[in-house]
Order: C-alpha cells, then structure tokens, then sequence
C-alpha cells in the first residue's frame, strides 16, 4: 500500500507543475501546425472525385471504341521442369529463401529416382536444377530443368 500511496503523491505533485508558459505556448503552436498541415481542402477533394469518375467514364468510351484484337499465338515454354522436391532439411523453416540455378552430373538425377533419358541427357553431360536455399545457407528443396524440345510439323 505504501508505493500506491507513493505513486499517487508523486502523480498529483507532478501535475501541479505543470509546463512552463512559453514551452506550453511552443507545444501548442507545433501541434496546430501539424493538423493544419493534415487538413485537405475540401474543394481539392470535391475535385479529385470529379476526376476519377472522369478518368473511368474515359476508360470506359475508349476501350468500347477499341477494335478486337486478334487472338495471341498460345505462348511457348521455353524449358520444362520438374516439381520441386524436398531435400532433408526442407522442414527447417526459412524466411527469405533463393532461387539459385545450378549445373550438376547425370548422376544426380539418379538420387532422386529420376531415370535420365539418353536423347535428353546423354552420359557425361550435364543437368540444370533449381535449388530453393533459405537464408542460413541450407538447401530445402531441388527440381530439374531442361530446354523443351521444338516440335517439327
């Protein structure tokens, strides 16, 4: 009971001091200057309302006007990839993980139960992964990339 006691006597003398006039004064002059700073004119408002319906009802006149576009070509995949697949610490959590392409063996296809395809990776080349390595440096997941093969007609 006594700090309660304390406290609010320290409280109560605390509030007869008060601040001294002229900071009193500055504190307030500070603060109105801020809210008149804030403060947007109403007719400013009124007029940006009236510009973005503007801005819409033109949108809107110009893309009835606009003639139909031919239809695009269907995009064309520049590679083929696998799913990411989870590598042993791929439960660590991570925050702020990379993407980082790498060049590995044939062989590495292999450990993951991938069997290569000798028109697609023959002996002795090379395979490109993307890796997923989370900012402490560990590898959390793998999956393989390759080029797409053109079709001939």
């Amino acid at each position: 009971m006594r700090l309660n006691e304390a406290l609010r006597a320290l409280a109560a003398e605390d509030a007869a001091i008060g601040a001294a006039p002229r900071v009193e004064e500055r504190l307030r002059r500070e603060v109105g200057a801020i809210a008149n700073r804030r403060r947007v004119p109403k007719g400013l408002v009124d007029a940006l309302v009236v510009a973005a319906a503007l801005m819409v009802a033109i949108a809107g006149a110009v893309r009835l006007r606009r003639a139909p576009q031919q239809p695009s070509p269907p995009a064309v995949a520049a590679e083929v990839a696998t799913a990411f697949m989870p590598l042993p610490y791929s439960t660590v959590p991570v925050s702020n993980g990379v993407v980082v392409r790498l060049e590995l063996p044939r062989a590495a296809l292999t450990s993951f139960g991938l069997a290569p395809q000798d028109t697609l990776y023959p002996p002795g080349a090379s395979i490109t992964a993307d890796v997923i390595v989370g900012d402490d440096g560990l590898a959390r997941a793998v999956r393989f990339v390759r080029p797409a093969r053109k079709e001939t007609q």
